[in-house]
């Protein structure tokens, strides 16, 4: 249902923010194509991991009149951000730190059952559980050359309920001082807060 032209095709970032809505509202009404996308099969895994949380990105960072190309592939760049005379103003690089076996195998029980495993946990503790890859990702960047990128690590955790918030903010700080403890070779350093649609600057 989805391409790989289409997914490369230069957009405004509102252009491809709708992209991206449109396709994960025909995603849910086929269920061939859900449940594909609940595995990360294929394309599925670049749209989630890399197009969502860029189409997010984009619409907060870049002014509407710029084009966003998305570029599959291991070019060391997920896309390039563009002005309105075609020249490049940005390399985009985006790394989603999560448990992939633990997706992939909570995947499996959504598809096959109907839901999913039932995972109990202390407020904050989500947070927790994911620095342990967060700390791995960030190092492995770490050992890259991004000095003309803007890195964004995306962190997807369900939202807190209200009485948990500053807590939540408190756990998301740490994050962020382990991130800016990393020494990056990265023009900008962006945390995404995926389900918050919520962008952290964390140096540049």
């Amino acid at each position: 249902m989805i391409t790989k032209k289409d997914i490369e095709k230069p957009r405004c970032p509102r252009g491809l923010r709708q992209f991206v809505c449109y396709h994960k509202e025909k995603l849910r009404a086929i269920t061939t194509e859900r449940h594909a996308a609940i595995q990360r099969q294929g394309i599925y895994n670049v749209f989630i991991k890399e197009i969502i949380p860029l189409s997010i990105f984009a619409l907060k960072t870049y002014p509407n009149t710029c084009r966003v190309e998305p570029i599959l592939g291991n070019q060391g760049y997920d896309a390039i951000v563009r002005d309105t005379h075609g020249n490049i103003i940005d390399y985009v690089e985006l790394t989603f730190p999560d448990d992939w076996e633990s997706e992939a195998k909570d995947a499996k029980l959504v598809v096959s059952r109907g839901y999913g495993k039932c995972d109990v946990y202390a407020p904050g503790e989500d947070i927790e559980r994911l620095c342990k890859f967060i700390q791995d990702v960030c190092l492995k960047k770490a050992k890259k050359d991004y000095s003309n990128c803007t890195l964004v690590i995306v962190i997807a955790f369900w939202g807190p309920s209200k009485q948990f918030r500053n807590l939540y903010s408190r756990e998301i700080r740490k994050v962020i001082t382990h991130v800016q403890s990393v020494s990056f070779k990265a023009k900008r350093v962006f945390l995404l807060l995926l389900e918050q649609h919520k962008i952290l600057k964390v140096y540049g």
